[in-house]
């Protein structure tokens, strides 16, 4: 083969190489992603419960103080925009008790809540960038005091919420931000009694722990 035909084929080669190599990121950038992963921060509000005679204390309402919380989200990319996500979400706080006899409140020290779960995620709309969602999610609340001698308590509890997320033009990272409602039901302390024809039954009654949330994050995909 004569020389110039050896240089007329490298170049060849080369041009075809840089002519592929645009197509072939392209084609990765587009490629279906499975994975979500969402470090998220915000702030978490509310948390009221009453207690009665019955828990050792006197009758009042325990008060979770709203404070920053921070976790992270990892999501299983479905089909039709749906996803399965597994959340952690921690808030650090201060605890106090308002007495139904009156009085100052008490600040009762440092509070933890954790919440572990599993749930799902549904987006909306047709936006290539911008895709509004709901979501829920069943699981464990964890209330943590920080107070030396007492135990925390790991109860079942759920959360509803809904959000948007907003992805940049790689395809690989973006933004989303979440408003939710954490519950997790706790004894009353407050105890009823049901009498039938054959035997009476005493039972404890339940309250609510109710949280709103409102976190932002950076999404990265792969």
């Amino acid at each position: 083969m004569r020389p110039s035909s050896v240089v007329l084929s490298v170049c060849t080669a080369l041009a075809l190489g840089l002519a592929a190599a645009p197509v072939e990121a392209q084609l990765d950038v587009s490629e279906p992603k499975r994975f979500e992963i969402t470090p998220v921060a915000g702030y978490q509000w509310g948390g009221t419960f009453d207690v009665g005679a019955g828990s050792g204390l006197p009758a009042g309402t325990m008060r979770l103080k709203g404070s920053f919380a921070w976790g992270a989200i990892v999501s299983f990319l479905a089909q039709m925009g749906s996803a399965v996500e597994l959340i952690y979400q921690r808030q650090d706080t201060d605890l106090e008790f308002d007495p139904v006899s009156g009085g100052a409140n008490t600040n009762l020290g440092g509070f933890a809540v954790n919440y572990i779960q599993l749930g799902g995620r549904q987006q909306f709309g047709h936006s290539e960038k911008i895709h509004p969602f709901i979501s829920g999610s069943l699981g464990v609340g964890i209330l943590d005091p920080k107070a030396e001698g007492i135990g925390s308590s790991t109860r079942f509890s759920w959360s509803l919420g809904g959000g948007v997320n907003y992805m940049f033009a790689n395809g690989r990272t973006g933004l989303r931000s979440d408003i939710k409602l954490w519950s997790t039901p706790v004894p009353s302390g407050e105890i009823g009694v049901w009498c039938g024809f054959y035997a009476c039954v005493a039972a404890e009654g339940t309250d609510w722990i109710t949280q709103g949330q409102w976190t932002g994050g950076l999404v990265f995909t792969f």
